[in-house]
């Protein structure tokens, strides 16, 4: 018989340039981690706030880039990494290492993408 399959697929993006960011507030983090963001989100095509998780779900079906968050409890993140990351997508700490403990968060897409989010978050980008 017929079967319905829907395929969660990441998008291919591999310049900041041409992404589209989304984080849940402005006033992202501490100082130090609101200047590192705004370090990506000046390079970024396209920033918006306010979806929360939503954002996540976005990038793993492919119609955002880039989610960075700051503060996440690990039952903020657990769920998503899972879903992302079957979808072709990366999800790290700001420096690139594996996260499941929350704290800062960035998610991307594309892997060429997030190495180069890691280094701008680091101040080497």
């Amino acid at each position: 018989g017929d079967k319905c399959e829907l395929e969660t697929k990441s998008r291919y993006c591999p310049k900041v340039k041409d992404s589209i960011l989304f984080s849940t507030f402005p006033e992202i983090g501490t100082r130090g981690e609101q200047k590192a963001f705004n370090f990506v989100s000046k390079r970024a095509k396209l920033t918006r706030f306010g979806m929360d998780a939503y954002a996540f779900g976005l990038l793993a079906a492919g119609h955002i880039d880039i989610v960075i968050e700051a503060g996440l409890k690990n039952y903020d993140i657990c769920a998503p990494i899972a879903v992302i990351e079957a979808a072709g997508g990366v999800v790290t700490n700001w420096a690139g290492e594996k996260i499941i403990n929350g704290g800062k968060v960035l998610a991307c897409g594309d892997k060429t993408l997030h190495a180069e989010v890691v280094s701008i978050l680091s101040g080497k980008g």
